[in-house]
């Protein structure tokens, strides 16, 4: 686990020499997960804090994932410069700042934006201040809080540290052909993408029959701040107003909703995170995706990393009938009961310390905007990486929170449902503390299901015994009651199992085609030794899917040391679903729960 990088002065010079190489070795580890001045717990977002150097100010930040890699450098020099520079310190006390993170896929990772604002909510966390990717966040955390708790937690000003603007990353072929590259015509809007998804010839209403249909991808609302903002956009520019949102403004049965269903038709990817979905994209090539909403900084930095393997490079396709150029608030929780008057001063210095020229233009050099409209554009944003610093943004105002929270009402309601089974290992290995985290993971998975959706549950032992199946509506009091009394018994048929359940959602694919989303879920603690039919017939039977990106996804989890991971990669991996590692049973509810986002 990472922990805080120390140094302390000292007038010996080889002493200081000493400390200063310490604190290089510990930056390559830091920066990881930080609960305030003093929280501490499990899970997501929370950890056992370290001891801050003797005589300092510590304070913390939660911070969006786009700014990443901007931030940690940042913190980096300040946490340095601090201790000889009277300017970075309260009282003659350097301030050092921690940044908090949060788990993904068993790795310490800066915040998703939702998740950081539930996660202060609740006191799994208590930074000093909060930097989510746009500014409606911190309207939602106050409305909340004030709910909840009373108060108001942040009576400062909350100036924009960092923009970028949400795009379209697109491939520069299909950008061209819809006039979107280099510089975007007025035909390039979501209207035109909009009539692309619907169009019955497909890419072949713009002249390129051979690309087929348009296969779209963005993430999932409230857990994507990028998929969020693309289904605010969408209504938005459905409704063709510029003026911001009213609640009264959102219904499923009108040009806002029906704007958000026409794109859903072309969406075969959904997730997370944008980046997961830019790495499906350039991995299976303009054949697997044609585009995903992102921001214009992401575009950069896959074009600088991946630039050598990429078929063609992936543009930024700026919409000119309206798109949100984020920005990325900094807000210090004054009102919170752990963050003290000192902690307070410390973060104001922080804050002007990221709002100086100097650190504003390295903004800019990792391929975001600076805050500061003094900086001039130039590279990395410029069309050799994907991006136009000169193209027209049309800005979209945010809504209100309240706005927001309905237009996510009716993306649940109107988006594309999924049809899942979840493959479920209950063999004898499984006994124990596994069934009950297992049991009480896949309970979760049921809850954060639609009602719209429909499951199939397959629990296994060296048989296969199909259990409740239906809209989640109709069954789920069914389901987890089913769930709740599985029992560990026999041996493993894990091939056997992942089959049927691909056989059985491929007779419902062919019968009710791409209105749905197919997916299986599939958790596993050992290694196949029942099943009649072989390794090799299962990969046989997912080929097909290698290279349909609507097809049956897979997501697998492997929980225990005896897991065959092999086994449960390349699954995942012939099917596009993702490869979950469980080491800890507390993690399996927080796995389950995070593959309901990919549907």
């Amino acid at each position: 686990m990472s922990g805080w990088r120390t140094q302390r002065n000292r007038q010996s010079i080889w002493l200081y020499g000493a400390i200063g190489l310490l604190v290089l070795f510990v930056g390559i580890a830091f920066i990881g997960q930080l609960a305030g001045s003093g929280g501490d717990g499990d899970g997501p977002g929370a950890s056992a804090t370290p001891s801050a150097p003797p005589n300092s100010v510590a304070i913390s930040i939660a911070s969006s994932n786009t700014k990443e890699a901007w931030l940690h450098q940042a913190v980096e020099a300040f946490n340095l410069a601090a201790q000889t520079d009277g300017n970075l310190q309260v009282g003659g006390k350097p301030v050092f700042v921690g940044i908090v993170q949060e788990e993904i896929d068993g790795k310490p990772v800066d915040y998703r934006s939702g998740t950081m604002v539930s996660d202060t909510l609740s006191g799994k966390i208590q930074p000093t201040i909060l930097s989510p990717g746009e500014e409606s966040w911190i309207a939602k955390f106050e409305r909340e809080w004030s709910a909840v708790k009373g108060g108001d937690p942040i009576t400062a000003d909350q100036p924009v540290v960092v923009r970028t603007p949400l795009v379209v990353a697109m491939w520069q072929s299909r950008a061209r052909a819809l006039d979107c590259w280099p510089v975007p015509g007025p035909g390039c809007t979501w209207k035109a993408l909009r009539d692309l998804a619907t169009s019955q010839d497909g890419w072949g209403s713009v002249g390129h029959p051979e690309w087929r249909s348009f296969r779209f991808g963005y993430g999932f609302f409230g857990e994507s701040n990028s998929g969020t903002l693309a289904v605010i956009s969408m209504c938005s520019v459905g409704l063709s107003k510029d003026a911001a949102l009213t609640v009264a403004d959102v219904e499923p049965t009108n040009d806002c909703g029906r704007f958000i269903a026409d794109l859903e038709v072309a969406k075969v990817h959904s997730g997370k995170s944008d980046v997961w979905l830019l790495d499906k994209m350039t991995g299976g090539g303009p054949e697997y995706l044609d585009a995903v909403v992102t921001y214009e900084s992401n575009v950069i930095a896959r074009n600088r990393s991946a630039a050598g393997s990429l078929r063609e490079p992936l543009v930024s396709v700026y919409p000119q009938d309206g798109t949100i150029v984020v920005g990325h608030p900094y807000a210090i929780l004054d009102g919170a009961s752990w963050v003290t008057a000192e902690q307070v001063q410390g973060a104001d210095i922080f804050r002007n310390y990221l709002l100086s020229r100097d650190q504003q233009q390295k903004v800019l050099e990792l391929g975001l905007r600076p805050a500061d409209t003094a900086v001039p554009l130039g590279a990395p944003i410029d069309p050799s990486l994907g991006a136009n610093p000169d193209a027209n943004l049309v800005a979209l105002p945010v809504p209100e929170t309240l706005v927001i929270d309905r237009i996510g009402e009716v993306w649940h309601r109107i988006r594309k449902h999924a049809v899942i089974a979840v493959v479920f290992d209950k063999s004898g290995s499984m006994s124990g503390t596994k069934i009950t985290a297992a049991v009480r993971g896949a309970q979760a998975f049921v809850g954060r299901m639609d009602g719209e959706d429909r499951l199939m549950w397959v629990p296994f032992d060296d048989g296969i015994y199909p259990g409740a199946n239906g809209r989640v509506a109709d069954v789920r009091e069914e389901l987890v009651s089913e769930i709740a009394g599985t029992s560990a018994a026999g041996g493993t048929a894990l091939y056997d199992a992942v089959l049927f359940a691909y056989e059985e959602l491929s007779k419902v694919r062919a019968s009710e085609g791409d209105v749905h989303r197919y997916g299986i879920v599939v958790l596993s603690d050992g290694q196949d030794q029942n099943s009649q039919r072989t390794l090799s017939q299962l990969e046989a039977a997912l080929q097909p899917s290698e290279g349909d990106p609507a097809g049956i996804q897979i997501h697998t989890i492997a929980i225990g040391e005896d897991a065959d991971e092999n086994v449960l990669r390349k699954i995942a991996g012939a099917a596009h679903g993702r490869y979950w590692k469980v080491d800890v049973e507390s993690q399996v509810v927080v796995v389950y729960t995070d593959i309901a986002a990919y549907f």
